[in-house]
């Protein structure tokens, strides 16, 4: 008799402490899944993050005319950075700055057009010689070449506002490519003439099937405290 009776105490024994040991399997096994499941969320939103923003999988390309790029400053150190008429001769230009806040928003690839003859670094001498390749319709030409502009279907053309119009290398540019098909969204710096003839005159050189968007002016003494304004206007093109 008490043989029988330890046999069933060791058989309920047994039997509890399978019970707890399934309990604390299961236990285990879940905080390990649930561990997996966060770590692939967090995986997940880290590689969303680092997406560039594009919309519709296309590929932009960001063309920037600046005074910058195209004079050279023998005293750089003599340039009043504070003066409105000599500020965009120093790197940074204004255009090329918008054109990085445009990089920085959709991701896209930079490109500064640059000329073989560069200009005057002495303000009035540049707007001289902007004139008359102007009065000329000259075209002037190019030191760069984007070489896989078939690749690109959006392209952002940013220059100043010369003379009432584009800077004449803004023309050789668009002129040295087939823009067909393409989407073209300009952005312009000026000093109070705005737009003037800009978008007149680059639609006028456009392919017939370019799709041209609404371009964005900016005075040239608040080109520095705009880039909300221009992160802003990229967030509502309907490119």
């Amino acid at each position: 008799m008490k043989n029988l009776i330890f046999i069933l105490l060791s058989i309920i024994i047994l039997s509890s402490c399978s019970k707890e040991n399934n309990s604390e399997k299961t236990i285990k096994t879940d905080y390990i899944v649930s561990n997996i499941e966060n770590s692939e969320i967090k995986n997940d939103e880290k590689q969303t993050e680092n997406i560039n923003y594009t919309q519709n999988g296309s590929k932009i390309l960001i063309a920037y005319f600046t005074w910058s790029d195209n004079t050279v400053v023998k005293n750089p150190a003599s340039i009043d950075v504070d003066a409105e008429t000599s500020a965009s001769v120093l790197s940074p230009g204004n255009a090329e700055l918008i054109a990085t806040w445009i990089q920085e928003e959709t991701g896209g690839d930079l490109f500064s057009i640059k000329t073989q003859n560069k200009y005057s670094s002495d303000y009035n001498e540049c707007l001289n010689q902007a004139r008359k390749e102007r009065d000329n319709n000259e075209r002037p030409a190019l030191s760069d070449k984007v070489n896989n502009i078939d690749d690109y279907d959006i392209i952002f053309l940013g220059f100043p506002n010369w003379w009432y119009t584009c800077p004449m290398a803004v023309f050789t540019f668009i002129e040295s490519y087939d823009l067909s098909k393409k989407t073209i969204i300009p952005f312009c710096t000026h000093g109070t003439g705005g737009l003037s003839r800009t978008i007149r005159d680059l639609k006028k050189l456009l392919p017939a099937n370019c799709k041209v968007l609404d371009p964005i002016a900016v005075y040239r003494p608040e080109v520095k405290n705009s880039k909300s304004k221009v992160v802003d206007w990229v967030r509502k093109l309907n490119y």
